[in-house]
């Protein structure tokens, strides 16, 4: 199972991920997102690994240029 990212309508972030399917699982929304667990969203050209906080706040764990990068860093 991959790691979740936010589905975005951006056509990198669609082409991306739709190529590398096996390492992330789309979700629509952050309320499917658990607390705790580490996530993936695509915002200004840049992949942001996020994680879940206790009181449902997202707190940032880094930018990566590239998916890859983004996956290894959430697992």
């Amino acid at each position: 199972m991959g790691v979740k990212a936010i589905t975005q309508s951006d056509p990198t972030f669609l082409k991306t991920v739709y190529k590398h399917d096996s390492l992330v699982d789309l979700v629509n929304h952050e309320r499917f997102v658990d607390i705790g667990e580490r996530y993936i969203v695509y915002a200004s050209k840049m992949w942001r690994v996020y994680k879940m906080g206790k009181d449902r706040n997202p707190r940032l764990c880094g930018y990566f240029t590239n998916l890859h990068l983004a996956v290894a860093n959430a697992n």
